[in-house]
């Protein structure tokens, strides 16, 4: 990632952060005032919205830092943790608002006559909010496929599933306003299990970041198929392909004909060290090592 790229990234979590501290007091403002337990969940998930962000920019900050003694590797896999991080606090929301939410139903059932609908006003912000997560999401998705970046992807699924979820909330409080106010603590409730369901999903990604996952069966079996292709190459011995977050390394085992000399067979793993590296933009470096064949 040059300079400017990481300029730009962090450039564009500034309008995601700002858009998120604005939903989230108007969110939680308005949900709080008019009683709407839906919007006071998705205020909350705006909350930890903030803290995603927040935390996006030490990351970004870490992450881009070069090689040194310490990590010869560089920093990427700060970058990672992070997206493990991510997934962790918005576990905790979701069970959170699950709780409150079947709380609230149970409260309902019991006190049905004296609960009022939630005030009109908070449908019309559950409106507003809905219109600026769609811009968000958008946003985050054209920028996301231009610097395929993980955190960026968190962002942009994060806010995706924010418009389900926001969505959900002016449909509920819109049959509150008919005194299906039962349909604001369910709309709640569906609300944590949108949240949960993407903290799974961020967790899942983040491990494979974090335990060098190999890629796909395809990916590796088109490497392979490369590398075969090279002149001088009798077979592939071994081939390893790991995640290095969003780049890779691979470690291959090739068989040369045992007569060549030690100069022609280093000439050969040369070529596919070179080659490899140079078809395929997200390895970062490819080891070749060589076993004599008849």
């Amino acid at each position: 990632m040059t300079k400017n790229d990481r300029s730009k990234i962090i450039k564009s979590i500034y309008i995601g952060l700002s858009a998120n501290i604005l939903l989230t007091l108007l969110k939680l403002g308005f949900g709080i005032w008019g009683g709407a337990q839906s919007l006071v969940s998705d205020g909350i998930n705006s909350l930890s919205d903030i803290f995603m962000s927040l935390l996006i920019f030490f990351v970004l900050k870490v992450s881009t830092k070069k090689p040194d003694k310490d990590h010869p590797y560089g920093h990427q896999k700060f970058e990672g943790l992070a997206y493990f991080t991510m997934g962790i606090i918005f576990s905790i929301t979701a069970i959170y608002l699950g709780y409150t939410a079947i709380t609230s139903m149970i409260d309902y059932a019991i006190l049905d006559d004296i609960i009022d609908k939630p005030n009109i006003l908070t449908l019309y912000i559950s409106i507003i909010a809905l219109i600026i997560k769609i811009f968000l999401a958008y946003f985050y998705f054209k920028l996301n496929k231009k610097y395929k970046n993980p955190t960026l992807k968190a962002e942009y699924k994060n806010h995706f599933y924010d418009i389900f979820s926001t969505g959900l909330t002016v449909l509920v409080l819109t049959l509150s306003q008919v005194n299906l106010i039962i349909f604001d603590y369910i709309g709640s409730l569906i609300i944590s299990f949108f949240i949960l369901r993407l903290a799974v999903q961020i967790i899942k990604e983040a491990s494979s970041f974090l335990v060098d996952q190999a890629p796909s069966q395809e990916e590796i079996k088109n490497v392979e198929g490369f590398i075969k292709s090279i002149d001088g190459v009798l077979t592939i011995d071994d081939l390893r392909i790991r995640k290095h977050m969003t780049e890779r390394y691979v470690d291959v085992e090739i068989g040369v004909l045992e007569s060549l000399s030690l100069k022609e067979a280093h000439d050969i793993a040369e070529v596919v060290h070179q080659s490899v590296e140079k078809k395929y933009k997200e390895v970062i470096h490819c080891m070749v090592h060589v076993n004599p064949h008849k």
